[in-house]
């Protein structure tokens, strides 16, 4: 298994910390119910590791690695990723209005004009590029219920109800909203576009008002024309648009940073927790080896007393034996008659063997007896080292024992002050703040749910203030747009005639380039053009500016728009490599493998949320596969999830969303005991 993977059911407390304020968004979707542990992190990770970068906008994007510009989301049916997209659409939206509250005036927000037959598009500023955002799904009559679309992640979710009166006076484009993505738009966030038809009505319906008889989910409105021109005569105060916003922004961060300093007591508290805890195992292990040691002391004094009296025996037995020493010659008046004998001679051979052999047999006895000595010596030296050690090691573990104890009361002095706040917090945001136990459980399901089904940092000032700053945001646009309504009136009409072509009516009756016939209007001469190989008309250049300038215009106005996986590629033709901002792609798990690259050179990033445990049947290597790969936090799910019975390992899944919404316990520990192998928990009691 991959070392730098994090799997965050065996390290809770990573999915705590990247919770923490200071990576939440500052807008949020106005619903009810803020987001609940897990999807709150899939948020953050996607906004911390895919966000807009200065200058990470159009080709610029080449540079970036693949997987660099991709996230993975393990989303099982039910468990909120409707909602994980619209916390990610409010966050860039935000983001996108802080970038045009940056501007020195509204006239900044364009730059350069193209013709295009009748039609003049003028570029959006670069610095308002990326944020563009695609939600793409799989098509089909899978997807006839608006419910089964929700549970699959493949449209927004409902504004909350205690929202709509703040919707309703923000009005952004309320009536167009309704008129284009039916009863239940409450502002202008999302469209639907696909294929040629599809396009043409939305065209009719949402550029001019046009409601057929056969679209009875669309009720009539105000089309986009109109709503833009009305707003030309409009006064409008940009200055006080922007001090709304930067108002509702900065109260938003400044919730965030209160918070954030109780989130850094919190992992400071954490940490110091885990190091009390380990000084508190080494003041336990140092204690117990002391007492191992302190046992060994009296054996250790007897052994030293015994080598010592030992060691002074032998040495007095070879004092006493040096004191019987034999003497070589003796000199005696019996010894001087003998030598003038007659046998002289035999009598001193004779004695001097004797005195020979004497020597000879102390000799050996002393040599014993000095080697008994040494050894003795030794032994009793050995000994007194053994004690010298014993008696260090003594030492050295008291001491570490107290260092310890030492250490645990400098702990816990640092951790009351911290604990007093978290405790304070708690008493002002409830069960929001994310301390207890239950915060680094592993094992005991209770306590799992428990802690899965919280909505961490978001009590209900902080929530509030955070959905506030998403709809000053879209107020914001929305004044843009009414000072520079002409210009988006000329770019989307541009933009309306574009996708309502026909195919066949673009292509080349006398072989001319394609673009090169969409460019000219009727009025032009059609003259033959011959590129130089290798190179590219510049007509198609022309067209590629035009084209992208109108598509940010109308995401400008539009955050959202819904398209199918096989109609994406094709409705943005000619955009050019990482010409839009976010892929969002719901339902990943059905995108074939090899349709990736051709739909993510589009986009700067892309999030694929989905489900590889196969239980709704095996459809190939996946999108979500590739997906799940390039993601650091996840979790291994057991091989037989994979419907692949030849699986031996354990299959990678990214960050999981585990929290299924509306089930019932009973069919919550099925799915598990099928597939997740205990992760998905219930929201219901």
């Amino acid at each position: 298994m991959d070392g730098n993977r994090i799997d965050v059911r065996r390290e809770p407390l990573v999915v705590r910390d990247g919770c923490a304020p200071d990576r939440i968004p500052a807008g949020r979707w106005p619903s009810d119910d803020p987001l609940v542990r897990s999807e709150q992190f899939a948020v953050n990770e996607a906004v911390a590791r895919l966000a807009h970068r200065e200058g990470d906008s159009g080709e610029s994007g080449a540079g970036r690695e693949s997987g660099d510009r991709v996230l993975g989301v393990h989303a099982p049916p039910g468990t909120g990723v409707a909602e994980v997209f619209g916390d990610l659409v409010a966050a860039i939206v935000t983001e996108r209005a802080r970038r045009i509250a940056d501007l020195p005036e509204p006239a900044a927000a364009f730059g350069a004009a193209r013709s295009w037959g009748v039609h003049t598009v003028t570029a959006p500023a670069p610095e308002l590029a990326g944020f563009e955002i695609v939600l793409s799904a799989p098509g089909g009559p899978t997807l006839r219920t608006l419910q089964t679309v929700r549970t699959l992640g493949l449209a927004l979710p409902p504004i909350g109800a205690r929202w709509r009166d703040r919707a309703t006076r923000a009005d952004y484009f309320g009536s167009t909203a309704r008129l284009s993505d039916g009863v239940g738009a409450w502002a202008m966030l999302a469209v639907r576009l696909g294929d040629r038809p599809t396009n043409r009505a939305f065209a009719e319906r949402w550029w001019q008002g046009a409601v057929r008889g056969t679209d009875v989910l669309f009720p009539a409105g105000e089309s986009m024309t109109a709503a833009l021109r009305q707003l030309k005569g409009k006064l409008v105060d940009w200055p006080a648009a922007v001090t709304w916003f930067r108002s509702a922004l900065a109260k938003a961060e400044a919730l965030a940073e209160e918070r954030m300093r109780v989130a850094a007591a919190l992992s400071r508290l954490s940490a110091l927790e885990l190091a009390c805890e380990e000084a508190s195992c080494s003041v336990e292990t140092a204690q117990d080896r002391l007492a191992d040691l302190t046992a060994r002391e009296p054996a250790t004094r007897d052994a030293v007393a015994v080598a010592e009296e030992e060691y002074r025996a032998t040495l007095a037995a070879l004092g006493a034996h040096e004191l019987g020493r034999p003497a070589l010659t003796t000199v005696t008046p019996q010894g001087v008659a003998a030598l003038r004998s007659r046998g002289a001679l035999s009598v001193a051979v004779a004695g001097g063997i004797r005195r020979g052999r004497n020597w000879r047999n102390w000799s050996l006895a002393r040599r014993e007896l000095r080697v008994a000595c040494a050894t003795a010596e030794r032994r009793w030296e050995k000994t007194l080292r053994a004690a010298g050690e014993l008696r260090a090691d003594v030492a050295a573990v008291r001491s570490a024992a107290a260092a310890g104890i030492a250490e645990i009361a400098r702990l816990t002095t640092e951790m009351a002050p911290l604990a007093e706040a978290v405790g304070e917090a708690r008493q002002r945001w409830g069960d929001h703040v994310p301390a207890g136990p239950s915060q680094a459980e592993t094992e005991d399901p209770a306590l799992i749910e428990w802690r899965e089904t919280t909505a961490p940092w978001a009590d209900e000032e902080y929530a509030n203030a955070r959905a506030q700053a998403f709809i000053a945001a879209l107020e914001l646009h929305k004044t843009l747009i009414a000072m520079r309504a002409e210009v988006f009136e000329a770019n989307l009409a541009a933009l309306m005639e574009l996708i309502s072509l026909d195919a066949g009516a673009a292509e080349p009756a006398d072989g001319a380039p394609k673009h090169e016939t969409e460019l000219r209007t009727d009025s032009e001469p059609q003259a033959e053009t011959e590129p130089r190989a290798g190179t590219e008309p510049q007509a198609d250049g022309e067209l590629r500016e035009i084209m992208l300038a109108a598509w940010r215009s109308f995401f400008l106005v539009v955050p959202v728009v819904h398209v199918p996986f096989d109609a994406a590629e094709s409705l943005f033709d000619g955009l050019g490599p990482w010409s839009l901002g976010w892929l969002l792609a719901g339902g990943a798990d059905q995108l074939p493998a090899e349709d990736v690259p051709a739909l993510l050179r589009l986009f700067g990033r892309a999030v694929f949320a989905g489900d590889t445990t196969g239980l709704g049947g095996d459809t190939g290597l996946a999108a979500q596969h590739l997906a799940d790969q390039t993601v650091r936090y996840g979790t291994y799910l057991p091989a037989c999830s994979s419907g692949r019975p030849d699986d031996a390992e354990p299959r990678w899944v990214g960050m999981p969303l585990r929290v299924v919404r509306g089930q019932d316990r009973t069919t919550v520990d099925r799915r598990n005991d099928l597939a997740y192998d205990g992760l998905l928990v219930t929201d219901r009691e």
